[in-house]
Formats: C-alpha cells, sequence, structure tokens
C-alpha cells in the first residue's frame, strides 16, 4: 500500500485532489486558461483533477464591442479606456487583438471544445461593463450541457464581493454564500463534508 506524507492511504488521498479554480476579474481569465489547460492535459495532472471553476466578473474582452460595452463605457474605474490599457500592457505588442485567446473565450478554436470545460459558476453585477461576454460564456456552456449557472448580481458593479469597502454589503454577503453552496457540491466526498 502506498501511503501520503500524511500517513493516509494514497487512496484516501487521491480523493482529496480536487481542485476548484476561482479567479477574480483578470483572475478568472486565469482560471479558464487554467481549467482549459488541464482538460487537454487529461490524465497527466492525477492525482489533481479540476472539477470546477468559479469566474467572478471575468475581464473578458472582444473586438466586437456588445451592449453593456457601449452602454457602459465611461462606467466608475473600471472603463473601457482602463481595460484596453491593460490589455495592451498585458499582451505582447505583436498580438495586441482583443480577440487574443487570453481576453476573448468565445472565439472559434480557442482550445478545447466548451463540452469538455469543467462546470462553471459565472458571477455578473448589474453595472460591469464587462458583463454581457461573460454571460454569452456561460449561455454557450450551458448550450453545451455543461453546469454553468450565471449568478447576475442587481445593483452591483465589478468586484462588488471582493472590495474591501463593498464585503458587507447585502450582495457580496449572498455571492458568498451562493459561491460556496455551488462548490460544495463538486468538493463534498462520500461521508466527508468540508466545513466553510
Amino acid at each position: 500500500m502506498i501511503v501520503s506524507q500524511w500517513g493516509q492511504p494514497f487512496s484516501v488521498f487521491h480523493k482529496l485532489s480536487l481542485c476548484v479554480l476561482l479567479g477574480v476579474s483578470c483572475g478568472a481569465n486565469i482560471a479558464d486558461y487554467v481549467a482549459r489547460r488541464s482538460v487537454e492535459a487529461g490524465k497527466l495532472l492525477d492525482p489533481v483533477k479540476v472539477v470546477a471553476q468559479v469566474l467572478m466578473y471575468p475581464f473578458f474582452i472582444g473586438s466586437v464591442p456588445t451592449k453593456s460595452e457601449i452602454k457602459l463605457a465611461n462606467s466608475y474605474f473600471y472603463d473601457k479606456a482602463m481595460c484596453l490599457l491593460a490589455w495592451k500592457l498585458f499582451l505582447p505588442e505583436e498580438e495586441v487583438n482583443l480577440d487574443h485567446p487570453a481576453a476573448n473565450p468565445l472565439i472559434p478554436g480557442r482550445g478545447p471544445p466548451l463540452k469538455c470545460m469543467p462546470p462553471t459558476l459565472t458571477v455578473v453585477a448589474e453595472h460591469d461593463w464587462m458583463r454581457d461576454r461573460a454571460i454569452a460564456y456561460s449561455e454557450e456552456l450551458r448550450k453545451v450541457n455543461v453546469d454553468a449557472p450565471l449568478l447576475d448580481y442587481k445593483d452591483a458593479v465589478h468586484e462588488f464581493a471582493t472590495l474591501d469597502v463593498l464585503l458587507k454589503t447585502p450582495q457580496a454577503q449572498a455571492c458568498a454564500e451562493d459561491i460556496a453552496i455551488w462548490v460544495k457540491k463538486y468538493i463534498s466526498l462520500r461521508g466527508h463534508e468540508f466545513s466553510y
């Protein structure tokens, strides 16, 4: 019998290698990228298995503006100009393209088929100018039968559940509870419930 460094039989340790990716804003883009790479890697990542991902107000963008990108382009501190600057600083000079795979999850041929993606919870805010592309991504995942619920919070802005000054708001509190409930079903083991 193989024993882990904690003295548990490897079969028990193996079950505890479930991974849920969670990314906030541009971190959601990173989480989605890692999820795609984990799908492509298959069993090469064993014993780690990405079982779900949570994308909180992803920093998705594209070359064709959505309705929210037009309507909310000049909103509060995450306006279109600031986001475009961020992408120009992030992408290599020769690859500054808003349909780059890191920026736009909806371009064809961007990696593994969407039907292979792990369950994906997407959180969006009513007053976030990037919301439409995140909603569209969630819809595309559901079309191919991926468990991909969308949590849309009214009267909320980008990073409403993660900025210190907004953590005590009803929307932030509800969001934390909603995420915990959804994630729990992917990391709970038979007979071994995790506590939060």
